[in-house]
Parts: structure tokens; sequence; C-alpha cells
């Protein structure tokens, strides 16, 4: 099954398009991915067009994608099950560590 989905955050219209098998993982990957969380829990901001899709790697090469609040920073990651799929994480506000 083929299947795509569109999102807007902040001024930027995401289009996510997935060909995948079995049918049930392509709607839940589209369903994932065209709701990205949009009302910040450190904030309480639920302006769309003050959040942004980011992207980092680690020292490892993991990758991570995330939902950015412009407003305080928070992000709401994307996570993976291990059993294959998507999540979004609630928002958490990055604190550095004490040394």
């Amino acid at each position: 099954m083929k299947a795509s989905v569109e999102t807007k955050l902040g001024n930027v219209v995401y289009r996510f398009e997935v060909d995948g098998k079995p049918d049930m993982e392509t709607l839940h990957q589209i369903s994932v991915l065209g709701n990205p969380p949009t009302s910040c829990d450190n904030c309480k901001n639920e302006k769309v067009e003050k959040f942004k899709l980011t992207s980092n790697k680690d020292k490892d090469a993991n990758t991570y994608v995330n939902v950015e609040c412009v407003e305080c920073g928070a992000k709401a990651k994307l996570g993976l099950y291990r059993s294959g799929g998507y999540f979004w994480h609630r928002f958490e506000a990055y604190v550095k560590k004490e040394v």
C-alpha cells in the first residue's frame, strides 16, 4: 500500500510518502508522521507556527528526528518501537548535565 500525508510545522509543509507492507503498518506510519505533537508540555505553546522539525545525530551515528518548540526550545522526539513503528515522545526541555 502506498500512502502520503501532509503536515505543517512553522512555515514549512512536510509531505511524507510511505510505501510499505503490510497495509496496517503503512497506515500506522502515516498517522504518526501526519500528526506531530503541537502542544508543548513545557511552556504550553499550542501555535502550529511556533514549532519546527529538527534532526541530529549523536556520537554513535544514531539519527534523531524532533519537533522543537520555538518558544522554549523543548523537543518531542520521534521514537521507534523495537517491534517496528513510530511514536512521539512528550516535549522535554534540555537540561545541561552538571559536571
